[in-house]
């Protein structure tokens, strides 16, 4: 380690131009992102440069969520061959070039990802923003620690892109600036993630889950417009705790208010944890030196074991589709990749493991201006099921709370069947009778 007095030293050893850090990849390299708002967009952009006069090494690379200074520099149809992008969720700047077979997807846990990037992937390199050195040399990776934290451990080479604007984050997320091999200063705006607009579904939505929430309870947000609507319903709740991969704008205002304080955590109590961040400027704002808030490397945050010692854990996603068995698919329309499993699967396991826990699955009852229902006696052909049915707790849709756990395959049908828009419930009944699960008539 170096001491704490060298460290300048090393540090403006290691600084360099954006092209130069853009210059240092080896030919057939795995390359990995943070996700989102921790990408660098000065390397970036230095590497799109390269790209178009072919000086860039010839690189596999992916993230989770490509932001638009990746999309704008590297994700374009003319360099998918000198530029392979093999994308870990599937986002709106990929998701088009993924069905078209342009791109790439490797299916993933979050949970899970540090280790397969580490063990099967062979990732030899690593990019990141991250604050300015503290006094004792370490910068914060406090957008994006996700598997990027992990990654400067064992990757062949590992850069990062200081920003002023990155926050310095408490926690397991700091890199020391002896642990790169280049350093590159810019002052570019965060990218930031507008807050999805709440429809009157969301909010019935969320005023569903919010009154099957106790005060004291742990709490996971996906994101989307219902999570996020669950969020502030919980305005009226008291001592709740937070243990995320996403923090979100929903958790900085349940924080400011005072409803989560974290006081009644099982672990880690008066901290919030989580992973990676994306919300507005006032949310990163808020994450800069708060004692109050940690991050930890994914394979922490969304470890099924950590979770579970979480007493009165409850976790919120979202998802697309649901069959009458309570087969859940979140990432797919059919065969078209839409997103990714993410961490839906580890919180779902770890909530159901948690003493008092209880996990929530959201959607619209209809999708396509209300022409389509999202419970359906069977999923669309290709559709992939990101959530077992014995793993689905509850469902919910704006007209009520489906509660499948414990419940044998006719009860699951009928209770998702009453949460389907009116209009489609009874072609549903009639798959259901087709399958044996129609309602059983009582005797007398």
């Amino acid at each position: 380690m170096v001491l704490k007095s060298d460290w300048q030293t090393e540090y403006k050893a290691r600084l360099c131009t954006a092209d130069d850090a853009a210059s240092r990849f080896e030919d057939g390299e795995r390359l990995i992102l943070p996700t989102l708002a921790g990408q660098p967009p000065a390397i970036l952009a230095a590497m799109g440069e390269r790209l178009r006069s072919g000086t860039l090494a010839h690189l596999r690379a992916g993230t989770i969520l490509p932001g638009p200074d990746l999309a704008g520099a590297l994700l374009l149809p003319e360099f998918a061959e000198q530029f392979e992008w093999d994308t870990l969720f599937c986002g709106g700047s990929d998701r088009a070039g993924v069905f078209d077979g342009l791109y790439d997807m490797t299916p993933m846990h979050f949970g899970q990802m540090p280790k397969i990037m580490r063990d099967d992937m062979k990732v030899g390199a690593v990019l990141s923003l991250a604050s300015p050195p503290d006094a004792d040399g370490y910068m914060s990776l406090g957008i994006s620690i996700d598997y990027t934290r992990s990654l400067f451990d064992t990757a062949r080479y590992g850069a990062v892109e200081v920003n002023p604007n990155v926050p310095r984050v408490f926690g397991d997320c700091s890199v020391h600036v002896s642990e790169v091999d280049a350093i590159v200063e810019s002052e570019h705006e965060i990218f930031e993630l507008a807050n999805p607009p709440m429809t009157p579904e969301d909010e019935k939505i969320g005023a569903f889950i919010a009154e099957r929430i106790p005060n004291g309870a742990t709490i996971q947000l996906g994101f989307g417009a219902a999570p996020s609507a669950v969020g502030l319903c919980l305005r009226g709740h008291k001592h709740l705790g937070v243990h995320t991969e996403m923090y979100v704008d929903a958790m900085r205002v349940l924080m400011s208010e005072g409803v989560v304080d974290n006081s009644q955590k099982s672990i880690n109590p008066g901290k919030t944890i989580y992973t990676f961040a994306a919300g507005t400027r006032e949310t990163y704002e808020f994450l800069h030196e708060n004692p109050n808030i940690e991050g930890r490397r994914v394979e922490y945050t969304n470890d099924v074991s950590v979770i579970a010692q979480h007493k009165g854990m409850v976790s919120i996603n979202a998802t697309i589709s649901i069959d009458l068995t309570g087969q859940a698919c979140s990432e797919s329309i059919g065969p078209r990749q839409y997103s990714g499993s993410g961490g839906q699967v580890d919180f779902i396991r770890g909530a159901m493991m948690a003493e008092g826990g209880r996990s929530f699955l959201v959607t619209h009852a209809t999708a396509k201006g209300g022409d389509l229902s999202c419970i359906v006696a069977d999923l669309a052909p290709g559709s992939v099921v990101t959530t077992p049915r014995t793993d689905v707790d509850m469902v919910v849709t704006e007209y009520g709370v489906a509660e499948l756990r414990g419940k044998s395959t006719r009860e699951r049908a009928q209770a998702l069947i009453a949460i389907a828009h009116p209009k489609f419930r009874d072609e549903l009944q009639e798959a259901a009778a087709k399958r044996g699960l129609a309602a059983k008539a009582r005797a007398g």
